[in-house]
């Protein structure tokens, strides 16, 4: 059994960005965990996030796998847009598959049916954290090979 180490991350450009991108990966983010604070320059979720990093577990013939809530901060955003997402719609699930920078100074982060948050930032400048214990979880996500 892999022991669990709570992650800590900080990224300040867009390398650091892909580590917690690669931790976040299939993250499921309900709309109401996030919040954007223009005044203070904040946009904040909390993840469920897969913890990739740890071995799954095998009891009494079923595999376990784990998930931990994250919460994700980026500073200095200007702003935000919004691609096929109502954050009103506090009952909703969504799947993170990526986060990414482009030049320009925008942070997307991307959703699997299409959808996107795009973030106008000064400087890349977030913080990931861990803020629970992990829970078990029967279901590991799984990617279809693209041909």
């Amino acid at each position: 059994m892999t022991t669990y180490t709570p992650l800590r991350m900080i990224a300040e450009d867009k390398d650091d960005l892909q580590v917690i991108a690669a931790c976040l990966q299939d993250a499921l983010i309900p709309l109401s965990s996030m919040s954007y604070d223009k005044e203070k320059g904040h946009f904040h979720l909390v993840a469920n996030r897969f913890c990739w990093e740890c071995n799954p577990e095998i009891l009494e013939g079923s595999t376990y796998y784990s998930r931990v809530a994250a919460a994700l901060v980026f500073h200095d955003v200007q702003d935000i847009q919004r691609k096929a997402l109502d954050l009103q719609n506090d009952s909703e699930l969504v799947n993170l598959l990526t986060i990414h920078h482009e030049e320009g100074d925008c942070i997307y982060l991307v959703f699997s049916g299409g959808s996107e948050i795009k973030l106008k930032v000064n400087k890349v400048c977030c913080h990931l954290r861990d803020v629970d214990e992990p829970y078990p979880t029967m279901n590991k996500p799984c990617h279809s090979e693209v041909a």
